[in-house]
């Protein structure tokens, strides 16, 4: 959609009303915020001398005459380039149901008409599987070259659909995974995810790809 933008930004929980403060001074008022955390293993922790802290990811309609000063609010007030504290991106929108519903999510800011689309060098991985299979999944994509992840708690509500349509049964208790990639990783990602923890697995895992059209953060990866 014209002018409109889902950003994304996950980052230490402790951080979260230092975010909530900022996307308010911005304009930005409808911020959902669900609780996760990274996908580092103990013993990757271990061995980088890190804290596994408790992640939070912030989620909002912004409108793209206001992406440039939030994004170089986050990295120069909120030092989002330092290290570990966290990754922002944005995904395009497609279409939003209805003025009602564009109203709630971007407010009365008036959208652009002209949006010039950037090229999608990033994606935006995400896979859903049953609870207990997020390292199965982060594994398959570690060996693809992926650089890591962030996991969120999820409950299912289609397992009946499921269980109808593929004579199994589902657990309701998910897990989600996050996973910011260039895009030509994508489809050997994709297809590691699939091979390891796929419908034909314990894990019963579905993976799909969003384009992502900017990525702050994560110097590594941006620099790249």
């Amino acid at each position: 959609m014209k002018g409109l933008r889902y950003f994304i930004v996950i980052t230490k929980r402790a951080f979260s009303e230092a975010y909530l403060d900022f996307f308010a001074e911005h304009g930005v008022k409808n911020v959902l915020a669900t609780q996760c955390r990274g996908s580092a293993g103990h013993k990757i922790l271990e061995y980088m001398a890190l804290e596994d802290c408790e992640k939070i990811l912030l989620s909002a309609f912004v409108s793209v005459d206001k992406l440039h000063d939030i994004k170089k609010g986050i990295i120069n007030e909120l030092n989002l380039n330092d290290s570990g504290n966290g990754i922002a991106l944005t995904v395009p929108i497609d279409c939003i149901g209805g003025k009602s519903a564009l109203k709630y999510f971007a407010g009365d800011a008036a959208l652009p008409e002209e949006d010039t689309m950037q090229e999608a060098i990033y994606c935006l991985i995400i896979t859903v599987v049953n609870q207990g299979f997020a390292d199965t999944v982060m594994d398959a994509a570690r060996a693809e070259n992926a650089r890591g992840g962030t996991i969120l708690n999820a409950k299912g509500t289609g397992a009946g659909f499921t269980e109808k349509f593929f004579g199994v049964t589902i657990t309701e208790e998910k897990e989600m995974i996050y996973i910011v990639a260039k895009r030509e990783q994508r489809d050997a990602i994709i297809r590691a995810i699939m091979q390891h923890a796929g419908a034909n697995t314990p894990a019963m895992g579905a993976v799909f790809a969003l384009p992502v059209d900017s990525v702050e953060g994560v110097r590594s990866l941006a620099e790249d």
